[in-house]
């Protein structure tokens, strides 16, 4: 049955829900009223069942969102083995990238209620990513765009065997998420039950993140983006659920190279030292190692695969392992997701695979 609500209530729950932790005297300076007014209003909505506890708004947390980079990615494949200081034949394409952004749309297509925040500019480049992520099925309400300045861009030239040659990638507009337009988006990014952020954001905006999931119970997933990036995160990551990355971030965080399994293994610990409660790491080939108090320190083979293209597969493996951590999964289990969405994007020349879809969270005979 519809409740009836008078024009100050209906004002007054529309700012709540904008956000649910505003307090009675910026509704009250929001609205013009007394405090005592707002007192009466927000009492009444209580008593109608519009309103609950002292957040006002509770709604079941559901969902991820995912912040950080969203590009246009430029992959050319070489003819034959790359030679510097003269021009290389290639073979070329466009597509969306972007490691947030193509998690978010590998969890989308196989049917997870995700959002994503990003940056891009006003440009016809940032107008096509935002419509692309719209079409998969991810949420871009929270993302902005930004007069002046331009779309990130990737560009990876590979092999003819589809190994990665070279990468260069201009991202700068993501500097644009910073700590205050955190703040003023967090209400919403609350919200939901995981957060994913990459290392594309900035290092001030990294630690803001941390430090509000933790606090507020939020489940934060970190992604590393490439080693020069890798370093950004704050050395106490104290509230970081799940870390994923390959070896050579690792490597740069910890200090430490990474040439065997247990080279790999000592790593992990040294993650779970400085506070993140599942480390999973990638060794390419060579497979997956992960370390959590709950399961203990494993490993898992690679995916017997006949590569296309490498790009996009280690976000595919981080979206199968977050995914499933979401669902309820143990560590061990999200990594085998990971390496399940793994190979289907490396048998793509898409960054992101288009026959995923909800299937994917099940083994081979039906297994969750």
């Amino acid at each position: 049955m519809r409740v009836s609500l008078s024009s100050k209530e209906q004002q007054v729950l529309e700012l709540i829900r904008e956000n649910p932790f505003v307090s009675q005297q910026e509704l009250s300076n929001q609205l013009g009223l007394s405090r005592s007014a707002v007192a009466y209003h927000i009492s009444a909505l209580a008593r109608k069942g519009q309103i609950v506890g002292r957040a006002y708004i509770l709604p079941d947390r559901k969902g991820l969102v995912c912040i950080g980079g969203a590009n246009v990615d430029r992959k050319v494949r070489l003819h034959g083995p790359l030679r510097p200081g003269t021009s290389n034949p290639v073979r070329g394409m466009r597509t969306f990238g972007g490691v947030a952004r193509n998690i978010a749309e590998n969890l989308a297509r196989a049917g997870v209620e995700v959002s994503l925040l990003t940056a891009v500019g006003e440009d016809r480049d940032g107008e096509a990513i935002l419509d692309h992520c719209r079409n998969s099925g991810v949420d871009v309400s929270l993302s902005t765009r930004w007069s002046g300045d331009e779309t990130g861009s990737y560009t990876a030239v590979l092999e003819p065997g589809g190994e990665m040659a070279l990468a260069l990638a201009d991202m700068e507009v993501l500097d644009r998420i910073d700590p205050s337009l955190l703040e003023r988006l967090w209400p919403r990014i609350r919200s939901v039950e995981t957060v994913i952020a990459d290392t594309n954001l900035p290092p001030e905006t990294l630690e803001e993140l941390i430090r509000r999931c933790r606090e507020d119970g939020v489940d934060l997933a970190i992604v590393p983006v490439s080693v020069p990036k890798a370093d950004r995160l704050p050395k106490d990551l104290t509230g970081v659920t799940v870390w994923v990355g390959n070896a050579d971030e690792a490597s740069e965080i910890v200090g430490d190279g990474i040439r065997e399994e247990v080279d790999g293994i000592e790593a992990c610990r040294m993650l779970r030292q400085r506070g993140v409660r599942h480390v999973v790491l990638t060794r390419g080939e060579a497979g997956v190692l992960y370390a959590d108090e709950e399961n203990g320190e494993g490993a898992l083979p690679g995916p017997v695969v006949e590569v296309v293209d490498v790009t996009g597969a280690g976000d595919a493996f981080a979206a199968g392992v977050i995914g499933s951590l979401h669902q309820g999964s143990d560590l061990e289990t999200a990594c085998r997701t990971g390496l399940r969405f793994a190979k289907a994007t490396l048998e793509t020349e898409a960054s992101v695979a288009p026959g995923l879809g909800p299937g994917i969270w099940k083994e081979e005979g039906g297994k969750q």
